[in-house]
């Protein structure tokens, strides 16, 4: 059984990669595992992505639109998990990021009403004053495991082995397809005593 951390910034270039391959992987190799999306924004994170879709010969045109809309996945995504559960906020998420991955211009102030309603999602209940202060409250659990794992980068990837004494490992950024395989088939990281893994809850940057 492995359970994997996904830090991601809700709408940023390289999280939507790292989604699909993790997501790919798993399917794969028919991996039972638990999965779980921790959206996180800052500043940071807002630069770091609009450099990589330069980098990628991406221009955003309207950078307060690019901030709010990350704030806005980040806020929508968390009353969602909290209205609907995981599942729901998961590919409400996965929606949002397929449509801006390529070009975040393509993000328009509909785009979420639009994306909710394909998903059978109340969008008025979604941004109900009623859940503020809960979302307020996933936000910050999501801040602290951040804090807990010392995540420094966007996409991080954390996978535990819950059969090899609850150790993992971290990746950072994005990983080749046959390396991740290759990572989750390797005995060393499916045994139940794993010789290459830290202590309990110690993590082996890869």
């Amino acid at each position: 059984m492995f359970e994997i951390f996904l830090f991601v910034n809700p709408v940023g270039i390289y999280c939507y990669n790292t989604e699909v391959l993790i997501k790919d992987a798993i399917d794969e190799l028919n991996i039972n595992s638990s999965f779980h999306f921790v959206p996180i924004i800052n500043s940071k994170v807002i630069r770091e992505d609009i450099i990589r879709r330069k980098n990628n010969g991406q221009k955003i045109k309207d950078i307060s639109k690019y901030t709010i809309a990350s704030f806005q996945a980040l806020r929508h995504y968390n009353a969602i998990k909290i209205e609907y559960g995981n599942k729901k906020a998961r590919a409400y998420l996965v929606a949002l990021q397929r449509v801006m991955s390529t070009d975040f211009n393509k993000y328009s102030e509909s785009l979420p009403r639009e994306i909710a309603q394909s998903l059978d999602l109340d969008f008025s209940r979604i941004n109900s004053r009623k859940i503020a202060r809960y979302v307020d409250d996933s936000i910050q659990q999501d801040k602290d495991l951040v804090r807990k794992f010392n995540v420094r980068n966007f996409p991080t990837t954390i996978i535990f082995n819950e059969s090899g004494n609850y150790n993992g490992v971290m990746l950072e950024g994005i990983l080749a397809h046959d390396k991740l395989i290759k990572l989750l088939k390797d005995n060393d990281c499916v045994a139940k005593e794993p010789k290459n893994y830290y202590p309990v809850r110690h993590l082996r940057l890869i």
